[in-house]
């Protein structure tokens, strides 16, 4: 492994942790959150095993997985792979800064856990991305 890929392989280990702990215990997921699921409908807790759990899990498995096979998949497929995982992670981060901007007003969304997760989603996305923009600049 080169040395401008450790970035994306530590945040994809991170990613990885993360969705199998949402998926082994989903009230860890929701704690995470901060949501839990509706009374009012069943199978809720299924939708975090399968959302903060699955999803989180196999996404970024497969950049571990383009990382431990890149002689065969290539470096494309690495760039590929954490490029989309990473931009899963802006998309995050962005999220939450319109919902800073145009909720607080009415549901007093600027607090310090959406700010620190804003930095941890940007820094995700980011360590993803570091293959994609190191080609960019080589």
């Amino acid at each position: 492994m080169e040395l401008i890929q450790i970035p994306a392989a530590g945040a994809a280990a991170i990613g990885c942790a993360m969705g199998a702990a949402s998926l082994l215990v989903p009230r860890w997921g929701a704690t995470v959150v901060r949501l839990q699921p509706d009374p009012r409908w069943r199978g809720g807790w299924s939708e975090f095993r399968a959302s903060y759990g699955g999803a989180f899990f196999l996404g970024h498995a497969a950049i571990l997985l383009t990382f431990v096979m890149q002689a065969q998949a290539g470096m494309a497929a690495l760039m590929g792979t954490s490029f989309a995982m990473g931009a899963f992670w802006m998309g995050m981060a962005l999220g939450r800064i319109v919902s800073m901007a145009a909720d607080h007003g009415q549901y007093q969304t600027r607090t310090g856990y959406n700010a620190a997760a804003v930095v941890f989603e940007s820094l995700m996305g980011l360590a993803l991305w570091v293959p994609f923009l190191a080609h960019l600049g080589g």
